[in-house]
């Protein structure tokens, strides 16, 4: 942390004379010491019990009176409603104690101050902190994400590196592309590292022309992650390294939605939504807009991708792809699957480029229990087509079956719709899974391998495909065999 100091101070010193527009001092704020330390509080008038808290932390070589000066967070809360508290950094400098728990332990006995004077919501504390403050946000999130609600570090990305988050949590975080103390170009890199944690989808919305008091903005937005939580960037054009009262509302408007529980209202607004078991149909194959990916599950054991719903479909993106097409996956079970019955699955899909995508049915929570010869797989191009899967389940009844759309063995996305599943008369030859027709007569098939790579060429009936991979001296393994509509895949021993 030494190497920080110089530049810091050089900053602290720059704007020590911006004045922040005004409005209430310190001086209207109550000064009150918790554990010999001092905190400056501000609680509007008429403020209702069971109220929010917010806690706004300086910067290094820096105290209350500088971040109230230029946050002004009171504005906020004579409107909205909720407790403000500036902490004053305890150690030399002025500094924070940004990777161990000494600070987080106060801020922990400064929320029960507050839930003792002032009668605040305990599940809604939210912590934003600017520089050395916002480092100090981002490593509370290792510390003591059961007290904080949401968290809204700005210019701070920690010098210590990303910690591990007890949950995920929602974060919102502003940052200048000016900022001479902490680069702007680290910024990405070092959210990136929250997001991968929570599992959040890998494109962000992107708001453009963001509007910002006077400002050019960006605001990015990733979500919903794990725990329905949400992680938002602000980009500030020519933004230096300094606090500001400009984003202080947009800060309050995200973080005022979120309780230690989670969003607030959500259960009210988003009914939870019972995924019927032992059926045999499927649930929301469709994608509707009022259910989204609703009875949908998304798998990652490789690789990196996401699953989310876009204009009605269901989109599979792989941003890296695993060592197999399962890595990646999409799954819904609940089936009922009777022994002897044969089924019928189809759906529409396409690819943002030519690639294969593999479907299989098996036994939930089992990876060696297929119901399928083998998984089956498809070609996909940019054009939007319909496919069909017919098998006969010759294993015992099991009504749990799981189908899975398994996309991990080439990077882009995947979009699939009308995902239908229908009982259909007993198919021959019994057990064997095919699309289409059954071929009967000598057809050329192509051969790849699990990487998708093109091997060899078989002439061959149907029944003979086996027989003549075992003649080709191929290296052991699995091998994908396509003609046409036809693919299935086969060992090679």
């Amino acid at each position: 942390m030494k190497y920080l100091i110089l530049p810091l101070i050089a900053v602290s010193f720059a704007f020590a004379q911006w004045g922040g527009g005004g409005g209430k001092t310190l001086n209207n704020y109550k000064k009150e010491s918790v554990s010999g330390r001092i905190i400056y509080v501000y609680a509007p008038s008429g403020l209702k019990a069971k109220s929010p808290l917010l806690l706004s932390c300086h910067g290094m070589n820096q105290d209350p009176n500088y971040q109230q000066e230029n946050t002004h967070w009171e504005a906020v809360a004579d409107t909205a409603g909720f407790v403000v508290v500036y902490p004053n950094g305890g150690t030399g400098m002025s500094t924070w104690d940004i990777s161990g728990d000494s600070d987080t332990k106060w801020i922990v006995q400064i929320i029960d101050k507050m839930a003792q004077d002032y009668d605040i919501d305990t599940k809604r504390v939210y912590l934003s902190g600017f520089s050395m403050g916002g480092m100090l946000t981002y490593n509370a999130m290792s510390k003591i994400a059961d007290k904080i609600a949401a968290f809204a570090p700005t210019s701070g990305t920690n010098v210590m590196g990303a910690s591990k988050a007890q949950r995920p949590v929602p974060i919102i975080h502003p940052h200048g592309t000016s900022d001479d103390v902490l680069y702007y170009d680290q910024v990405e890199g070092f959210i990136k590292n929250y997001r991968d944690q929570f599992k959040c989808p890998s494109q962000a919305e992107v708001q453009n022309n963001y509007p910002h008091q006077g400002e050019k903005a960006t605001m990015y937005t990733w979500g919903p992650c794990d725990g329905g939580v949400y992680i938002k960037h602000m980009k500030l054009e020519g933004r230096g390294h300094m606090p500001s009262k400009n984003e202080v509302s947009d800060i309050w408007n995200f973080v005022k939605e979120w309780s230690v529980d989670g969003r607030i209202g959500a259960a009210e607004e988003t009914p939870k939504i019972e995924v019927p078991t032992d059926r045999d149909s499927v649930f929301n194959g469709s994608f509707t807009d009022s259910l989204k990916t609703a009875g949908w599950n998304f798998n990652k054991n490789g690789g990196d991708g996401s699953l989310k719903f876009t204009e009605g479909k269901a989109e599979i993106e792989v941003a890296n792809k695993g060592s197999k097409a399962s890595d990646i996956q999409m799954t819904q079970n609940g089936f009922h699957f009777e022994k002897d019955q044969s089924y019928k699955i189809t759906f529409d899909a396409y690819a943002s480029a030519a690639r294969t995508i593999e479907v299989d049915v098996r036994k939930n929570g089992s990876s060696r229990t297929r119901y399928l010869d083998s998984a089956m797989t498809f070609d996909l191009g940019s054009d939007k087509k319909n496919f069909e899967l017919v098998f006969t389940m010759k294993a015992d009844t099991d009504k749990n079956g799981l189908v899975t759309f398994n996309a991990g063995a080439a990077t882009g996305s995947v979009f699939i719709d009308n995902v239908v599943l229908t009982k259909v008369d007993k198919v021959e030859p019994d057990g064997i899974a095919k699309v289409g027709p059954v071929l009967t007569s000598e057809k050329t098939y192509n051969v790849y391998n699990m990487n998708g790579l093109f091997v060899a060429q078989v002439k061959s009936r149907i029944d003979d495909v086996q027989k003549k991979l075992n003649s080709m001296h191929l290296e052991k393994g699995l091998y994908v065999v396509r003609n046409g509509s036809f693919s299935k895949v086969y060992s090679v021993k």
